[in-house]
């Protein structure tokens, strides 16, 4: 009979029990994703035990094949706790089956910014409105021609009537209005504030704003009719500034601005 002494899979990379235990802490046992936050422990139904719907995340994988592998690593730095992140267990399994969309700098992003959500005691009040965007695209085009208002929003309470989060690239919101009506119109009354506007930069990008305003003035290749157009973008990052499409107020094409 052969024996197998000395041949056990090393464990290096893994966490320590005591790293996972003070990383859940840190998180207040709630799941580090922004958009989940959903607590990882609770009652059970045996008067002595406790559910852990947890786990300690490889933000940079433990081996070889997995999420966001980094081969310059020693195993030691990846079983350190800056190499980690509590979330609850679905939050772990998607981060590693979208490599591409969960990436190292949106992961370190999270749980700093989970960490400074615990330690400030509250959480943050809710919105009227969000509009968030990750790594591209647009979240919201608000267009209105003429007379009238785009989009009326009108919130009361502690939390702001809108809030804007722009991750990575992209652009939150464009507004743009022709003729004498009004893009958009925000009415808050009690506490916080009318609107919030967020870019989280965790890639290389040229520019990034939380918010753009100007007046063009320009003329309809359909109709030649020459008019102004107020255009107001909320949240923006990438590489050059968006173009705009405008609808003319007299003939109501379409006009790149």
């Amino acid at each position: 009979m052969t024996g197998m002494v000395g041949t056990t899979m090393s464990t290096a990379p893994n966490f320590t029990r005591r790293t996972k235990e003070t990383l859940a802490k840190r998180a207040g046992q709630t799941c580090s994703s922004p958009d989940c936050r959903r607590p990882t422990s609770g009652p059970h139904s045996e008067d002595d035990k406790a559910t852990n719907l947890g786990e300690a995340a490889h933000i940079r994988a433990a081996r070889e094949g997995q999420a966001r592998y980094d081969r310059s690593m020693t195993d030691g730095e990846r079983a350190d706790i800056s190499n980690g992140i509590w979330l609850c267990r679905e939050c772990a399994k998607k981060i590693d089956a979208d490599e591409a969309t969960y990436t190292v700098e949106r992961l370190n992003t999270w749980k700093r910014r989970h960490e400074d959500y615990i330690a400030s005691g509250k959480p943050a009040a809710s919105a009227a409105r969000e509009v968030h965007v990750s790594d591209g695209g647009v979240g919201s085009i608000v267009e209105n021609v003429g007379g009238g208002i785009g989009l009326d929003i009108v919130h009361s309470g502690e939390g702001p009537a809108e809030r804007i989060t722009v991750e990575g690239s992209g652009v939150g919101e464009i507004i743009t209005n022709t003729g004498d009506g009004v893009g958009k119109r925000l009415t808050k009354t009690g506490g916080g504030s009318a609107s919030e506007s967020t870019v989280i930069v965790n890639e290389s990008v040229d520019m990034a704003v939380a918010m753009s305003a100007k007046l063009v003035s320009t003329t309809c290749t359909s109709c030649g009719h020459h008019f102004a157009a107020s255009v107001v973008v909320q949240g923006f990052a990438g590489h050059s500034e968006p173009r705009v499409q405008v609808t003319c107020p007299r003939c109501h094409s379409s006009v790149w601005i």
